[in-house]
Parts: structure tokens; sequence; C-alpha cells
């Protein structure tokens, strides 16, 4: 039954390809993306003898492979060959963002190497360990400067956007070197990451990298793509170096062997952590555990009484049963957490109509806006990185900002617009 979910993934990557005209872009990398996680669960699940709680069973791998559809589906209003033009209005905003957002960025790397690199000296795992159960709280001592850079940090998704569109040619002012200075600078949500000794961030930022060259690879010439790449791959191979020693300290025992397990559960593991969760069928949430600053803020616009979520007696109901809750079940668990199963699937459906209401220009006229261009960003971001869980979770004010950013260029009126416009060659 594990081949349910795979096959329906790998059914929707060919249906895509033949309707993109065999074009691989940003929708075929994310559907690639969760076919090699499930393929990857097959391998741990026949190869390996993955422990499971529960055996698999239909319904919560049918259930799986109709939400992770719909998702899916919400993207394939997207087309390579359709879409020519992006649209930057409110240019000089944009600029002055580009600016800013520089010290901010560099001060946050600052901040968060020097904490890095205490946590990742000795015992990793045993530090690791302790950031969890609380008892180191360097960074959350540092009160609002924390809260501001940690927030810089997951605005690095603009430092790559300012990288990207300085490498086309009709952005104004466009520079290869300011292009070089904010790829280095997006860097910053490896380092935010590395001061709770994860490594999380190094495949979030890799990930978020790839789309960003699937996406305007077309808007950029040959030279300056080759450039591109050279700068990206040298950042990419120390923080390659980076995850593996980390994995290696955390996951990966005495052997080599003990680390490719690691690795290989790390993709894989969520399909069939699903199927155990979904069996479990814990309480509902109620928004508490993805959306807890709009629970509280409802409780307080509404008057309504808030009752505490009780995270520990949440994960007994999954202990009792055997079952470890804090492992991954893709963003389609996560909001199975929180609304239940009919829930979770309207949640689903609603991302999947946002997604395609953000493409709509893109169908009709090949177009692309500033405003729906930050919104496709985010929403791509939240259905890439969702292949482990959803991330966004603890980034309320990171998705604020951003959704006050669409709101500010979609309803900026007449200012200053330029086309950034592909070119004929597709550099491909």
């Amino acid at each position: 039954m594990i081949f349910i979910p795979v096959l329906v993934v790998g059914w929707l990557l060919v249906v895509y390809q033949l309707v993109n005209k065999l074009k691989v872009g940003v929708v075929s990398y994310l559907i690639f993306i969760y076919f090699c996680s499930l393929f990857c669960s097959a391998i741990l699940y026949f190869c390996f003898g993955y422990d499971e709680r529960y055996m698999l069973q239909l319904e919560p791998l049918i259930y799986f492979s109709i939400s992770l559809s719909l998702l899916l589906l919400g993207f394939f209003r997207f087309r390579d060959f359709r879409f020519k033009v992006i649209v930057l209005n409110n240019i000089k905003t944009i600029k002055f963002i580009e600016w800013a957002i520089v010290p901010f960025t560099f001060g946050a790397i600052v901040f968060f190497l020097s904490h890095a690199l205490t946590m990742l000296s000795g015992d990793i795992e045993a530090n690791r360990n302790a950031v969890a159960a609380g008892q180191v709280n360097y960074l959350s001592e540092m009160g609002l400067i924390n809260s501001i850079f940690s927030l810089v940090s997951n605005l690095f998704v603009l430092n790559m956007l300012f990288a990207f569109l300085n490498l086309t040619e009709a952005y104004p002012g466009a520079s290869v070197y300011r292009s070089l200075v904010h790829l280095v600078l997006s860097t910053v949500y490896i380092f935010y990451i590395m001061a709770y000794v994860g490594r999380d961030g190094v495949v979030f930022w890799f990930m978020s990298l790839c789309f960003f060259y699937l996406l305007f690879r077309g808007f950029i010439v040959n030279r300056k793509l080759k450039f591109l790449k050279r700068m990206a791959m040298m950042l990419t191979i120390p923080a390659f170096i980076i995850f593996m020693v980390i994995s290696a300290q955390r996951f990966g025992g005495d052997n080599r062997g003990g680390i490719l397990i690691a690795l290989l559960d790390y993709a894989g593991q969520q399909v069939l952590n699903f199927n155990d969760h979904y069996l479990v069928n814990p309480p509902l949430a109620n928004g508490a555990i993805s959306f807890a600053p709009l629970v509280s803020l409802s409780s307080y616009l509404f008057g309504a009484d808030s009752i505490p979520f009780n995270k520990e007696a949440w994960n007994k109901v999954f202990l009792d049963e055997g079952v470890a809750p804090w492992v991954f079940t893709t963003l389609i668990g996560s909001f199975m957490y929180d609304f239940g199963r009919i829930g979770g699937l309207i949640v689903i459906s609603l991302l999947s109509c946002l997604v395609c209401w953000v493409l709509r220009d893109i169908k009709k006229h090949g177009v692309i806006k500033f405003s729906d261009l930050i919104l496709f960003i985010l929403l791509f971001q939240v259905s890439s990185w969702g292949v482990f869980y959803y991330r966004q979770y603890s980034s309320f004010f990171y998705i604020l900002s951003l959704l006050l950013m669409v709101a500010v260029y979609k309803f900026s009126g007449r200012t200053r617009r330029v086309f950034i416009r592909k070119l004929d060659d597709l550099n491909e």
C-alpha cells in the first residue's frame, strides 16, 4: 500500500510535465520533492523495516494521497512557457527595501553565528537536547534583539529575490556585485537554525535557492547564470559539510551506514509517520499548534476565554499508543492536528485555491505582479517545506510581514512600473 501515494504523485508529475510541454520548472520541482520523499519512504519500508507502530492501512494512505493531490493541483495553473513578464510597481519602495535589509541581515548573521559557534562546540547532541528541554536559552534571554534578528533571518527569501533581480537586465540599477552580496546574506537562515543546533536551515536554504533559480533562469543571460552557479556552489559546499557534521553527531551513530540510514529517514519518514498519527486520531488542537498567535489574537478580539493548550497531555495521547508525536508528517499532518481530518482537507483546499488565484494573471496574460510574486513565494515555501511539516508555525511575524508587503504593493495605485521580460533564448 505504500505505493499508493508514490504512484499518485508520480502520475501527477507525468501529467504536469505533459501540460507544461516537458519543461522543468518550479512546479515540476515541487512535485518532484514529494515524489522523492515518498520514494524514500518505500525504500525505508521494504529495505529497512521502518518501525511504524501500526501496519500501513488503506484509509490514511488514501487520505494522504487526496490531500497532497489537492495541494499540488493548485500549482498546475503555472506554465513555464506562459510565464513571460514580472511587473515591479512602486519601484522606489522596492529599492528602499533592497538597501534597508542589508545592514539588518548582516547584523543577524553576526548575532546568530556567535551563538551557533557556541552551540556547535563540544557535544552537539547534548547541546541540542539541552535546547529542546529548555535548559539552555541564551537566545531567548536577548529579548527584543533576538526577536528582530529572528524575523530578519526568516526574511532571507527577500535577499534571494534581490539577488536574482539584480541579475536581470531590466531591474533598475542591476548589479552583479549586489546580487552576490544578497546571495551571501541569504545564508543568514542557516546560521539562525544552527544557533539552535539545527540542520534544517541548510536544507530549506538550498530548496529556496533551487526555486528561485528555476523561476528566474529564463530572465537571466547565460553569462550571469554561470556566475550565479559558481557562487551558489561555493556557498552550498560548506553548508552541506555543516549539515553532514550535525547529522553525524546527532543521528549517525558510530558508522557510515548509520548516517546514510539517518539521512534516508530524514527524507522519507513522513508518510509512514502520518499513517500512525492518523490512526491515533488525537484530540483537536484547534489551531494551537500551528497557528497559536492567531488563536490568542482571536480570543483577545472576541473576548473568548482562551483555554491553554496542554502540549504534554496531547503528546501523552501518542506516547500511550507507542507513537512518537514529534516526528515529520508533512504539512498535511500538521493541519490534521489542528483542524481534524475534514478540517485539514478544507485548509488544504483553501490553500490550493489561493495558489490558483495568485497565478491567475500568468494563465491569462503570462504576467505576474510584484504583490502576487511575493505571495507566490510564500505559498510555494509553505508547500515545499511542508514535505517535512508546517514549518511556518513559528514564523507568524514573518508571514505577517510578507502579507503586509503584498497589501502595500497590491494597493499602491499608479506608480512607476518596471517590466522584466523573459529573454528570447531561454538559457536552457
